[in-house]
């Protein structure tokens, strides 16, 4: 993984571990070497194996050391090795070479995450700001605002549980506020994250941003905000610092961008970065009878029960 051109922080074997533990693999190996693997986060239910994609792991898919590497190979295994797929996102290096053979049950979806590149001056990234960004961060820069790095995550779940949350249909699961805790701890203890928070005149903290950084990429991974906060725009003024800091530097911060949030992503793109490009597929072999029982589930989950979404606008 370590050597593998398209490495990122979510294949990790004890970042999956957290996130989808009893997660399983396909290898590709060759004289006693892995050459490529595809990691593959797995469930049961009703006995029967299914592959979703985890929550704080955007994008896995394959990761190879070689270059000639036959990709096709890879995604008609997966396919014969499971009958339902939830939904699994390959990395945006895939999308470059990934193709997928006609088959009537794989959906393919085209997402996209927002990549800033910071190799460039701070003044250069700058200028690429929207009108909106720059007077955003005019705004932050009057409240005076202190950022402070911290290693407490929990104002950052209680702000995102005050504000961020009651706005979302059905809230969100004590769960996955326990997964971030337990994810914050191993990413802290292998010292790849960084939390910042921002503090008012008179102490209170009003936002927070956190952030991964492995290989050449600065994920933007969780956020939230006071009510105050949201007005104060300390996310904004979180991201600029962090632009400010690794710019002329060969990293690439990732927006981590939620695909069905139009204004989030207007956001990110307020910052100057790309729209790169990344696959979903689902896919659904069950016999008719299973597959309409399995429909009728996900509808009922996806509209009565809590979901997730990380971010809010910064």
């Amino acid at each position: 993984m370590e050597a593998s051109t398209q490495r990122i922080v979510y294949a990790l074997s004890w970042y999956l571990d957290v996130v989808a533990p009893g997660w399983a693999a396909l290898v590709l190996e060759q004289g006693n070497q892995y050459k490529a693997v595809m990691p593959l986060p797995e469930a049961r239910k009703f006995g029967i194996k299914y592959v979703f994609q985890p929550v704080f792991c955007q994008q896995l898919g394959i990761f190879s050391i070689i270059e000639d590497i036959d990709y096709s190979e890879f995604t008609s295994v997966f396919l014969q090795q499971y009958s339902y797929i939830s939904n699994y996102n390959f990395n945006t290096e895939n999308s470059k070479l990934l193709l997928f053979s006609f088959n009537q049950k794989l959906k393919v979806k085209q997402y996209y995450t927002h990549h800033l590149h910071l190799n460039h001056p701070y003044e250069d990234i700058y200028k690429n700001y929207s009108r909106d960004r720059k007077i955003n961060l005019k705004r932050a820069l009057k409240k005076n605002l202190t950022v402070k790095q911290s290693n407490d995550i929990e104002p950052l779940i209680t702000m995102f549980k005050e504000d961020v949350a009651r706005r979302i249909n059905g809230g969100v699961s004590e769960y996955s506020y326990e997964l971030l805790r337990q994810l914050y701890i191993k990413l802290n203890e292998k010292q790849m994250e960084f939390l910042y928070y921002t503090y008012t005149l008179d102490g209170e903290i009003d936002s927070g941003c956190l952030f991964i950084m492995y290989a050449n990429k600065i994920i933007y991974l969780f956020s939230a905000a006071s009510v105050k906060g949201r007005k104060n725009n300390g996310r904004t003024y979180i991201i600029n610092l962090i632009t400010k800091k690794f710019a002329n530097k060969p990293y690439i911060l990732d927006f981590e961008s939620h695909p069905d949030n139009l204004a989030i992503n207007h956001v990110y793109q307020g910052f100057g970065s790309e729209d790169t490009l990344y696959y979903q597929v689902s896919y659904n072999n069950f016999p008719k009878p299973l597959q309409v029982i399995k429909e009728a589930r996900r509808l009922f989950y996806q509209q009565l029960l809590p979901a997730f979404q990380p971010k809010s606008k910064a």
